[in-house]
């Protein structure tokens, strides 16, 4: 018998690896090519042949990461981690825990990117992998610093300017007119897929009507527009009335941006053809997002441009517009580094060159900077700090008023975008006085009341495992909830990869589902709403009135019952801990205050239920235990709930 089956089954399990390695090989050359999304489907189709295979997960994490898919990026990273049976995994994928980092990062992930970075430094041999790892660390420190938000509306510009492709870069004539970069392209549609083509970047205009958008629409300025040829960068010089823009086109399977000019006749209110720029002509190297500044009679083109003589990749440089024999000229270390500064922009008015870098300590991929000067004298870059950047790609500043309004591109999470959350742009509007922007088929739901303790109780507020202070026998910590929420929200995927190690993509896919959907609709709706109850809670103390909570502490079966009641306890002080920070302390007075009844202004009542209420399984081996931390019934049973919230008179 065993000589029967010995051969068909050892031919099939070559023919599936035959099949992997073939759809490898094709995913190898896309990839090579930049054509990311085909590039994936061959990984993954390859997955289906050899669904273990460590190196086609691994690539899938870097496809991922090409797309700006933090998310799955960091997913696919992680699966190798945990399927990974490999004692030297750093050492066959020696970026691995950089990549993964970085994506954690740009998914706002920082306290999981730290202890991936930490991991490499002690484990990565590399020197440059190194040097890079700590730079990532240096600039978590940063982000730790730096993460107050600014007082700033930002809006995204709505359907009628945005879609489910990328937008860019924006400039606004006249207050009145909106013009900016979008893809055109063709359709075509079968049963299962739409498949697009010819897609090409063309300069579009809309028409700012108060605060709303029109429907955009391709701009009619002569021939700028160009059939089969990427158009972007548009800007135009309201004193020679000149724009200038970029043409991208592909050669040797490398894409070279040139910069052109095309200037109305106001006699005849035609177009110019568009004509390269001469003084910044080169077949080999990119010019893109040209912008001119006026000072004081003097015209200078600010640009971006890899070309030779420069600090890093892209840098931003300048050429004099009144110089015939003008060259460029590198606008100096202050502004560049070793990395990419690109989509520069001057505001005139307080002579301030805006413009975004990846490199400049940033909360993400590209954030925004701005630094006063001109040429090569500047001071020192000042980012723009939340809400304007994020931890995604922020990108194409357009300033209309200094420190008040503005707008800018950004691939952070969009409506718009579906499978991939951060796959492509959007344009967005800043300002600090005008309210939101709603686009003319925006449909504006009804604002709720507010919180209501009749409808909204009770708040339900989510736990990793044996947190907080894990291993801890004490009642106490100096954690906050926010903390443990931060932390249990950046561990998304390694519960994916934990609840779907080893399985089949169909069953995979709904393990996924279950956790993105606890995530979303318990622990970030829940948190939500504590804030909206926190604002409740001040309002009426704020007017004299006096308030008792009742909190309820919960934990899974995981653990002794006496060590449960106090990590109970510990999950209701963190909340009391971020009940005496919300706002700047305004309800820590309440907190510590008597009233004349005898109990504080604000009474805070405990009640640690511990594990008597748990019904998910009680593991017994060190595996079962490990598991058990990520099943649904453990993640829904670490919790505290505030079950009241009453008005005393």
């Amino acid at each position: 018998m065993v000589c029967i089956f010995a051969a068909p089954m050892a031919n099939t399990a070559f023919a599936q690896e035959k099949y992997a390695k073939e759809y490898e090989k094709q995913g190898d050359k896309a990839f090579a090519s930049g054509a990311y999304t085909q590039a994936l489907e061959y990984y993954t189709l390859g997955r289906k042949f050899l669904k273990q295979n460590i190196n086609l997960m691994y690539k899938c994490g870097e496809t991922c990461l090409k797309m700006n898919d933090y998310d799955k990026a960091e997913y696919w990273y992680q699966k190798v981690l945990i399927e990974s049976e490999d004692q030297n995994i750093n050492q066959k994928y020696p970026l691995l825990y950089l990549h993964l980092a970085q994506s954690a990062i740009s998914n706002g992930n920082i306290i999981q990117a730290q202890s991936f970075l930490n991991t490499c430094l002690l484990d990565c041999n590399d020197i440059e992998i190194r040097k890079q790892c700590k730079k990532e660390l240096e600039k978590i420190d940063w982000i730790v610093s730096n993460s107050d938000i600014q007082n700033f509306n930002i809006t995204n510009l709505g359907k009628n300017i945005n879609s489910e492709t990328s937008e860019l870069n924006t400039f606004v004539l006249r207050d009145s007119i909106l013009v900016f970069t979008k893809p055109t392209y063709k359709t075509k549609t079968t049963k299962k897929q739409t498949y697009y083509t010819d897609i090409y970047n063309q300069v579009h205009f809309s028409y700012i009507d108060e605060y709303y958008y029109t429907p955009a629409n391709l701009l009619n300025w002569g021939d700028i527009n160009k059939k089969k040829t990427d158009v972007s960068d548009l800007f135009l010089d309201t004193v020679t009335y000149t724009a200038y823009f970029t043409y991208t086109k592909t050669k040797n399977n490398q894409k070279i941006s040139q910069i052109y000019y095309s200037t109305l006749n106001k006699k005849t209110n035609k177009w110019s053809k568009p004509q390269i720029f001469k003084p910044l002509e080169d077949d080999k190297h990119s010019y893109t997002h040209p912008v001119i500044a006026w000072n004081n009679n003097e015209c200078i083109m600010y640009f971006a441009s890899d070309r030779n003589g420069g600090y890093g990749n892209m840098d931003i440089w300048y050429i004099d517009m009144q110089d015939q024999n003008a060259t460029p000229i590198n606008c100096g270390p202050t502004i560049n580094t070793i990395g990419n500064e690109i989509t520069p922009f001057y505001y005139g008015n307080d002579g301030e060159l805006y413009f975004a870098s990846d490199t400049h300590h940033g909360f993400g991929g590209f954030d925004i900077f701005r630094s006063e000067g001109s040429k090569q004298r500047w001071h020192q870059v000042e980012n723009l700090l939340k809400p304007i950047n994020s931890s995604a790609n922020d990108m194409y500043p357009f300033i209309v008023d200094s420190d008040e309004e503005g707008y800018f591109t950004s691939n952070r999470v969009s409506e718009n975008n579906i499978d991939n959350k951060t796959c492509c742009n959007d344009l967005y509007r800043f300002n600090s006085k005008l309210p939101l922007t709603p686009t003319m088929n925006t449909i504006v739901e009804k604002q709720t009341e507010g919180f209501n303790p009749a409808y909204d109780l009770p708040i339900e507020l989510y736990f990793h495992n044996d947190s907080p202070d894990a291993g801890s026998e004490l009642t106490t910590t100096n954690l906050s909830y926010k903390d443990c929420y931060d932390m249990y929200r950046s561990l998304s995927n390694q519960y994916k990869v934990n609840r779907t190690k080893g399985l089949d993509d169909s069953t995979a896919n709904e393990k996924l589902a279950e956790i993105d959907d606890f995530m979303n609709n318990k622990l970030t709706k829940n948190y939500d709403k504590l804030n909206s109850a926190l604002d409740y809670m001040i309002d009426h103390l704020q007017k004299g009135e006096k308030l008792t909570i009742q909190i309820r502490g919960y934990c899974s079966a995981l653990y002794e019952t006496d060590y449960n009641f106090k990590l109970a306890e510990r999950r209701i002080v963190s909340f009391e801990n971020y009940m005496r920070s919300y706002k700047n302390g305004v309800l820590k007075h309440y907190m510590e205050t008597q009233a004349e009844d005898g109990k504080k202004l604000l009474e805070i009542e405990h009640l640690s239920i511990g594990k008597l209420e748990s019904t998910s399984p009680n593991p017994t081996t060190l595996e079962e235990k490990r598991r058990s931390i990520y099943l649904p019934e453990a993640m829904n049973e670490r919790r505290i709930e505030v079950k009241v919230i009453q008005v005393r008179h």
